[in-house]
């Protein structure tokens, strides 16, 4: 892991790489700003949402719950402010945290688009004599994002409960969100660069290095704006990873498995 982090922050002064660095901050600065707004301003101020019936009830359920809670003796006051507390938390937690996904989403798809350019830059300068010719299609990869990004959707919502657990909540929504993130990074730059045999032998959550070296990027990306550089580095230092990997390999299997 330490090896990958120096690799790649040596690589980040390169102009070819430190330019494609904020491409992701400026456009994700904007796209969630535009966003943001827009479901904000929706939910604050659209008939459809404040005159929904279910809002609307779930308001009078509100009050009610609170008009009964408060009228026990001399323990109402207190467990309204309990339930007031938690509610809080929970409601920062869940938002710190999708937030930051949000966030780290639109890096990690402008990003995807940069990938060929930044696994090139990494080769012409650290591995000039080495070809690869990855595997797959970008309909494949968008496809397999698909179909992972919906079951970690599946599971966030089957475990919402698990929100109300502290502490509890924030690792397992923190691995969640690392899920997706390391799986996308893996697919993107191995697609790219790793014939497909030698990918699938590689790509498991047990081959430690590349897993840390991106679970310490995914926790990174929860500070403030950190999360729109994380997908370069990603790309990066995974693409350090598997050109290393490759040049390993005899030259006819990697022509060979390149074709496959």
């Amino acid at each position: 892991m330490f090896d990958l982090w120096l690799k790649t922050l040596s690589d980040i002064k390169e102009p070819a790489i430190l330019w494609r660095l904020f491409i992701p901050f400026a456009a994700a600065i904007v796209m969630v700003s535009l966003m943001g707004y827009g479901i904000f301003g929706f939910l604050i101020f659209s008939d459809v949402v404040t005159q929904n019936p279910l809002v609307m009830q779930f308001d009078e359920w509100q009050t009610a719950a609170e008009s009964t809670i408060g009228a026990i003796p001399f323990v109402g006051g207190v467990l309204l402010w309990i339930i007031g507390f938690l509610a809080a938390v929970v409601a920062g937690v869940l938002g710190v945290l999708l937030g930051s996904y949000l966030v780290l989403l639109f890096a990690m798809i402008i990003t995807g688009f940069m990938t060929d350019s930044l696994v090139k830059v990494v080769r012409d300068k650290h591995y000039p004599g080495l070809d690869y010719v990855g595997h797959g299609s970008t309909l494949d990869m968008l496809w397999k994002l698909l179909k992972f990004g919906l079951l970690m959707l599946l599971l966030f919502l089957v475990t919402i409960p698990m929100l109300f657990i502290p502490v509890v909540n924030i690792v397992w929504f923190w691995l969640l969100g690392f899920l997706f993130f390391r799986y996308s990074v893996i697919l993107d730059v191995g697609q790219v660069i790793l014939p497909q045999a030698r990918f699938e032998e590689t790509k498991g959550m047990t081959n430690w290095a590349p897993t840390n070296f991106l679970g310490s990027l995914f926790l990174l990306s929860n500070f403030p704006l950190a999360g729109l550089f994380m997908p370069v580095l990603g790309v990066i230092g995974m693409a350090h990873y598997y050109f290393d990997d490759l040049s390993k390999l005899p030259k006819e299997e990697q022509k060979s498995s390149g074709e496959a």
